[in-house]
């Protein structure tokens, strides 16, 4: 849910001494000195989550699956450089789990094993498939193979990401509501930095939010806003979006235009952080923390105030609906939608074509589709993490250490959102309070989210698409991002929107960006009629 990928890897210990170790999969069968068969498995993960085989539960996967495990860490923040050069040289690890999406499937499909043959060995997949009709659409390639297995978490995600927070006690000590168009918004935060909210005097942050990359928006972005203007903004990099079916691209759309004019006012004002636009995403967090009980940051985008504003500080911060870009106008407010993504995550693991055990690697990814290890890979061990109450009943624990909340806690003992896994609609899992805050936070947008169809307005990250249609995307996407991404920091904090706009749009234009929309339309398309043949209604799938 919170960063994003590349690097190179670190290996994780094995408890059992090893022979005849492969850097990756590579074919040919590799065993521990006890006869074991040894499985590679390269993990992308958060950087806060300890060594591999510092995690306990790693050695009850390694005990389920029979085989001893190798495991090669990668930070998601440092993955990119690390699996280009992976696909380009065809060698991946027996198995990897978060590592690669629906693109490299698409043009590196040959370098993974079509699992579609081999369910009859991975019982516990097939039941996930068998209960879950969509979670194997969305791990289907176009040409009907199933290149990798799926987080499927329906029951505990969200509809989106992406939620707004502006700190209430801040507004209460000014005499000030929430905001409901970007002009009361302007009125908060020029109150939040010419007043005194905390009482104590100290410089304050009214604004602040996730530094935008050079390679296209992420979570925790302002193009959020272009909600307010009824753009459901999609997780893709390219501003595509959906609506009535047709796919669009806002990063020429006047509303765009409207949005940047707004946040350049803003920030001439002195109302948005200074280092929006270069801190990291532990800067970013950190900041937002605050100090001790006093908050520094007024406004800014994140899954819920807790994660972070930190236990201390989250209390003092609500929810914010959509807001209006104008005080009455005709569109309709909307909200960015990501839920069908969180809840079925393509590909979480992939295993090599030519793994050095086959039936051994089978047999780890069969694991963790357990109702056991599915909670443990995503909260933590049993007896430190998770208290096991019976076949399908959980209780995940409060943290043990009291310097990490819940969510740092979980990302230090778990894969979190990341893990591959099921959890079951049977399930009873009772979490801590912060792991179920989004639920009340998410609410906040009910009328929002009533203003889409999700069969017809939201562009889908899950989607798959062919090795042609991947390349044209990925070769149009240099200069389309590079051109749109830095005249975004550039026009908001040195100005020039109105002088520059056309010949912005017309280099766009000149990158293809008509094609690559029109290669979006068609992989639309394409995955409209696949939920249309299985009668699926992803309408239904968020309930």
């Amino acid at each position: 849910m919170k960063t994003s990928r590349r690097g190179f890897l670190a290996l994780g210990t094995v408890a059992t001494a090893t022979v005849g170790l492969a850097a990756c999969g590579g074919g040919g069968s590799t065993t521990t000195a006890d006869g074991k068969p040894i499985v590679t498995v390269q993990v992308v993960k958060d950087s806060r989550t300890a060594a591999m085989a510092d995690l306990a539960w790693t050695t009850s996967l390694q005990e389920a699956a029979g085989c001893s495990i190798q495991w090669l860490e990668t930070p998601s923040a440092s993955w990119d450089q690390q699996k280009k050069a992976s696909l380009a040289a065809g060698d991946v690890a027996d198995i990897t789990i978060g590592g690669f999406g629906s693109g490299d499937m698409a043009d590196f499909g040959s370098l993974f094993m079509d699992l579609t043959p081999e369910l009859g060995s991975l019982p516990n997949v097939q039941a996930m498939f068998d209960a879950e009709p969509y979670a194997r659409v969305v791990s289907t390639t176009t040409d009907g193979k199933i290149l990798g297995t799926p987080t499927v978490a329906r029951s505990i995600t969200a509809r989106s990401s992406n939620h707004m927070f502006i700190n209430k006690q801040w507004l209460d000590t000014l005499g000030l509501a929430v905001p409901t168009t970007w002009d009361e918004l302007e009125t908060c935060l020029e109150a939040f930095k010419n007043g005194d909210p905390t009482g104590t005097g100290a410089r304050v942050i009214p604004l602040d939010f996730n530094a935008p990359g050079t390679d296209g928006f992420g979570l925790f972005n302002p193009n959020v806003l272009l909600s307010s203007r009824g753009i459901t903004v999609s997780s893709g990099a390219l501003g595509m979006y959906a609506q009535d079916g047709v796919v669009k691209n806002y990063l020429t759309d006047p509303a765009y235009k409207e949005l940047i004019v707004y946040l350049r006012r803003l920030w001439e004002k002195g109302l948005i952080s200074e280092e929006a636009f270069t801190h990291d995403w532990s800067a970013y967090t950190s900041t937002s923390k605050g100090d001790g009980d006093v908050a520094k940051v007024g406004v800014t985008w994140m899954w819920t105030p807790s994660d972070i504003f930190g236990s201390t500080l989250g209390s003092q911060y609500v929810t914010i609906p959509a807001l209006q870009a104008q005080a009455g106008q005709s569109e309709k407010t909307v909200w960015t939608y990501n839920g069908d993504d969180l809840a079925y995550q393509a590909n979480r693991a992939v295993v090599s074509a030519n793994p050095s055990n086959k039936e051994a690697a089978l047999a780890v990814v069969n694991a963790f589709y357990s109702a056991d290890m599915t909670v443990q890979m995503r909260y933590g061990a049993f007896d430190t993490c998770v208290t096991r109450n019976a076949e399908n009943d959980y209780t995940v624990l409060e943290p043990a250490d009291s310097t990490k909340n819940a969510s740092d806690w979980q990302f230090t003992n778990a894969l979190a959102d990341g893990a591959p896994g099921w959890i079951r609609s049977e399930m009873k899992l009772e979490l801590p309070p912060e792991h179920t805050e989004y639920r009340e936070v998410d609410a906040v947008y009910h009328d929002n989210y009533a203003n889409i169809d999700l069969n017809r307005d939201v562009l889908y990250s899950n989607m798959p698409q062919t090795p042609e249609q991947s390349r044209t995307l990925a070769k149009n996407a240099t200069g389309i991002n590079q051109n749109a991404m830095s005249r975004f920091a550039q026009w908001i904090t040195q100005g020039g929107v109105e002088n520059e706009w056309d010949d912005y749009v017309a280099g766009l234009e000149a990158n293809n960006l008509a094609e690559s929309i029109a290669v979006q339309q068609e992989i639309y398309d394409s995955y409209k009629a696949q939920m249309d043949k299985l009668g699926v209604d992803l309408n239904s799938l968020s309930e």
